[in-house]
């Protein structure tokens, strides 16, 4: 359980935005397959919400990647 907590706050350490937006995405997806017919709306807040999440995954590796070269040195 300690491994487990500590590896818990590793990632919302070094990952922030990637755990705050990764709630959207969750949320909406769902939705979309429930619906008989989606419309363009639809479409673009699915869209708009995994490329959020995406955005947030290449800021949060590379604020990592600098944080991890500036130990090193």
């Amino acid at each position: 359980m300690a491994r487990l907590k500590k590896a818990f706050a590793w990632l919302v350490g070094n990952f922030p935005n990637t755990f705050g937006s990764c709630v959207i995405p969750l949320i909406v997806i769902p939705d979309f397959f429930i619906r008989d017919d989606p419309d363009g709306w639809d479409y673009g807040i699915r869209i708009i919400s995994l490329v959020v999440f995406a955005i947030g995954l290449v800021i949060d590796v590379s604020t990592y990647r600098r944080k991890i070269a500036k130990k090193d040195i």
